[in-house]
């Protein structure tokens, strides 16, 4: 069983962060060792007055004490950081495991802006962060600001330019999110080892949920670390979010809550109802 340290937020209310990554990492299979970067009384931009709590120091002395209780581990998954400050303590993380396969999920910004506690500071860690990592998923507006440039209309000779300049930087594998084209929503990714770029159309859903992205990339990570194919895995983590969206939908639920991911994990374990196809 593959040993993840998984350093992410954690909220009281919202499904998101370690709320997705330890159910479904762990039915995967897999072993979720948290590392909370921050404590939130909810996810943000969802309810008003949240508070939130860095954990930078706390963080520091977890990293400290697996180093000396001498625990190796298989991958490192960062997501949502509470402070720029984060970067640095993930990076010390990465030299300090080594062999760790490294994935930045930047979460720092969506439709065109940055979140409420994010800044030109934490852009610009999370630039240093993604040069480390072996794997980036970023969502389309991510992106842009990773390579510091507008947002714009996408498409896929423009998806291919991002994801080449993207990899770049220092990932092999780059998968960019919430790519928007005539009413369709896409999936691109590119994988320089195998020199090959994907494309993964996903049904439009109905509504708007916060967490979508937390979702997608632990399934994610869950699918490599279990030894599914890279394209195999990205079609999983879309088909997944989708069959969590689908069963939320029918739900009479508070939809500020989040998707109700424990409803279908039972199709972690099976083919992904959508594939990719080859740019």
């Amino acid at each position: 069983m593959k040993k993840i340290i998984a350093a992410h937020d954690l909220s009281g209310i919202g499904r998101a962060s370690l709320s997705a990554v330890l159910p479904i990492i762990s039915a995967m299979g897999g072993v979720v060792c948290s590392l909370p970067t921050a404590v939130l009384s909810t996810v943000t931009g969802i309810f008003d007055g949240y508070t939130i709590t860095d954990l930078t120091a706390q963080m520091e002395k977890t990293i400290d004490h697996w180093s000396l209780l001498g625990v190796k581990f298989d991958y490192i998954y960062s997501g949502f950081l509470g402070s720029p400050k984060q970067v640095d303590t993930i990076i010390s993380a990465i030299r300090l495991f080594q062999g760790c396969y490294v994935v930045v999920d930047p979460v720092f910004a969506d439709n065109g802006k940055l979140y409420p506690t994010m800044d030109a500071e934490m852009v610009n860690n999370m630039r240093r962060l993604v040069t480390k990592a072996d794997l980036i998923t970023p969502n389309l507006t991510e992106a842009q600001f990773l390579l510091n440039e507008e947002c714009t209309d996408i498409s896929a000779d423009i998806a291919k330019d991002l994801l080449l300049r993207l990899s770049d930087m220092g990932p092999e594998r780059v998968v960019i999110t919430g790519c928007q084209i005539g009413g369709e929503m896409f999936v691109f990714a590119y994988d320089k080892k195998a020199d090959s770029f994907w494309r993964l159309r996903c049904n439009y859903a109905p509504a708007d949920f916060h967490g979508t992205g937390d979702i997608f990339t632990s399934v994610l990570v869950g699918a490599l670390s279990r030894g599914d194919g890279f394209p195999d895995a990205i079609a999983l983590s879309a088909s997944f979010v989708r069959h969590a969206i689908d069963a939320t939908i029918e739900e009479e639920w508070d939809r500020r809550m989040g998707l109700l991911i424990e409803k279908v994990l039972g199709f972690l374990s099976l083919p992904p109802s959508i594939n990719c196809e080859r740019l």
